[in-house]
């Protein structure tokens, strides 16, 4: 019997080492697929917000790296479909981005077709020119020839999963105004991105000089009449740069064909509108590319800036026309009805069930507890100070607030270091809202002072009538009252465009070839003009007048 006995509790020992071990086990395993699944939520999280942009920049560097073709074409033109779609509707949905991940699944199988099977290819080379219009290169290895549309597809099958993951794992921001430093930028690029717009529009208009080019220095001073939390700007250049960009490639490929090249018969009508041959490689395309780039990159940006806007409590937006559209430091008080904000939000409805006999209890019975401290401890200060009153010595109260006599001077050190410190941190504290006033309002309060400047070097530029112009507002800046050229400065932005558009008719003027030949090849610059006026009156006339613009001399 104890031999049974024995041998069961033994066959219990081992099952239970078993479960011991098999818990342990299972334990492990959960934490690791807790582990690997928390990191498979933060690489989902931070694809969500950059994985848009890792697809456009992969698929742009792709269309760089190819000469330009029928295919490439496919990809540049389903990309843009996709960025402006997104920007008028404001919103990226699916009919957007598909049309461009079915695309690269069918070129990667017509090329991967084409390498795999080579009378497929014989038979199609004797119809077209498969390297001109496919970019396909039947001397190449496959992998070469495939790598484009393999790229492609790999990141928009990861746009993909993503997009489909996000569905269900919808994530609520609960910090809308990021108080932390990625804040501090949003709220920068917000402040800033219409300036970055504007810049790049201008950059797009000298480059080149053409009618293409005056469109946008005609939209950029139109535009710079508008609030910054206009929208029509972005919407509307990034519309028109898709279209320049899409004929621009298309030129690429067809402007020998139409004889638009240099030298050929329409070349002189291509030069007109803007359309230029790109040099062979990688570096050919971007730089004839780049203003467009640019340009469609800070449209971009502010359909971002846009999404921020939105997402920001209204009572931390400011609604004025002319103003900035949200502050550009985030206070502690900000952050804190920012945080409760979002506490209200997590509450449950007004109309869920509460025990309010048991509340009303609560509060009744806390509230003369509350009151009872607060009325004892005067009555202790009271007892303890007439106790020392009725000694009649000064020494005890003396003893009582700052302990005995040996320790009183140790005692004062330490208040008087502890107000040095509090001292200090109020010194920073001020010197940091000091800081963040001038950082914030410096363009509202020396916005006069800052044309001015800009005003006086632009005068020294050129020695013309436009000069003289400067100098007359100039002056008018200086006499005139605030509040008088608050009133008169829409008259001034419309003088400074008008100056910037005929200096531009101007310069393209002078790049026309048949108004390249100068008076004397012995050379006239226009700041001989004072000693040979006579000789070359009409130049120097031009030169005076400001519409010719060849050779400029700041003066020192």
């Amino acid at each position: 019997m104890s031999e049974i006995h024995y041998k069961f509790v033994g066959t219990c020992c081992g099952y239970y080492h078993v479960f011991e071990t098999n818990f342990s086990f299972l334990l492990s395993e959960s934490r690791i697929a807790l582990f690997l699944g928390a990191i498979g939520q933060k690489f989902l999280t931070t694809y969500r917000s950059c994985g848009t942009y890792i697809a456009f920049l992969t698929i742009l560097l792709t269309v760089y790296l190819v000469k330009p073709n029928y295919i490439s074409f496919g990809y540049i033109f389903l990309l843009l479909v996709w960025i402006i779609g997104r920007q008028l509707v404001e919103k990226t949905k699916r009919r957007l981005w598909f049309p461009l991940k079915a695309y690269a699944v069918m070129v990667f199988v017509f090329i991967y077709s084409l390498s795999c099977f080579p009378s497929f290819e014989t038979w199609l080379s004797s119809l077209i020119d498969l390297l001109f219009y496919l970019g396909y290169n039947s001397k190449a290895s496959s992998l070469k020839n495939i790598w484009e549309s393999l790229a492609v597809l790999i990141v928009m099958q990861l746009y993909s999963y993503e997009r489909r993951q996000s569905k269900y794992n919808r994530l609520h921001d609960p910090d809308p105004l990021d108080s932390g430093v990625f804040g501090f930028i949003k709220r920068y690029l917000i402040w800033h991105s219409q300036k970055i717009l504007f810049i790049a529009l201008f950059y797009a208009s000298l480059s080149p000089i053409s009618a293409f080019g005056l469109v946008y220095l005609l939209g950029l001073v139109a535009c710079s009449t508008l609030p910054k939390a206009s929208r029509i700007p972005s919407k509307s250049f990034l519309l028109y740069t898709g279209i320049l960009v899409t004929t621009e490639y298309l030129f690429q490929m067809w402007g020998k064909q139409v004889g638009m090249f240099p030298g050929q018969k329409h070349s002189e009508l291509s030069l007109f509108l803007g359309f230029r041959a790109y040099k062979p490689g990688f570096w050919g395309l971007e730089s004839g590319l780049r203003a467009k780039v640019l340009v469609i990159a800070a449209c971009t940006l502010q359909y971002n800036v846009f999404r921020w806007l939105d997402k920001m409590p209204s009572i931390c937006q400011n609604k004025g026309k002319w103003e900035e559209p949200c502050p550009l430091f985030v206070s502690d008080e900000d952050a804190f009805m920012n945080g409760s904000m979002v506490n209200d939000e997590n509450k449950p409805p007004p109309n869920h069930s509460i025990p309010s006999v048991e509340g009303e209890g609560f509060i009744s019975n806390s509230l003369p507890s509350i009151t009872a401290g607060l009325t004892q401890a005067p009555d202790l200060v009271s007892n303890k100070t007439g106790g020392s009153e009725g000694s009649g010595t000064s020494k005890f109260s003396f003893g009582y607030i700052w302990g005995s006599t040996k320790e009183s001077h140790k005692w004062n050190k330490k208040g008087i270091l502890s107000l040095k410190k509090e001292r200090l941190e109020t010194q920073k504290t001020v010197l940091k809202v000091y800081l963040k006033f001038w950082i914030e309002n410096i363009f509202n309060l020396f916005g006069l002072e800052i044309n001015m400047i800009a005003l006086l070097l632009a005068s020294f530029a050129l020695l013309n009538a436009i000069s003289m112009l400067y100098v007359a507002l100039l002056v008018a800046c200086i006499l005139l009252k605030r509040r008088i050229i608050r009133k008169l400065w829409p008259v001034f932005v419309f003088v400074f465009a008008s100056i910037l558009i005929l200096e531009y008719f101007a310069i393209w003027k002078s790049m026309v070839p048949s108004n390249q030949h100068i008076p004397s090849e012995t050379d006239v610059h226009c700041h001989d003009c004072w000693e040979s006026s006579a000789l070359y009156f009409q130049y120097c006339k031009n030169c005076w007048i400001g519409i010719t613009l060849l050779h400029v001399k700041i003066v020192p």
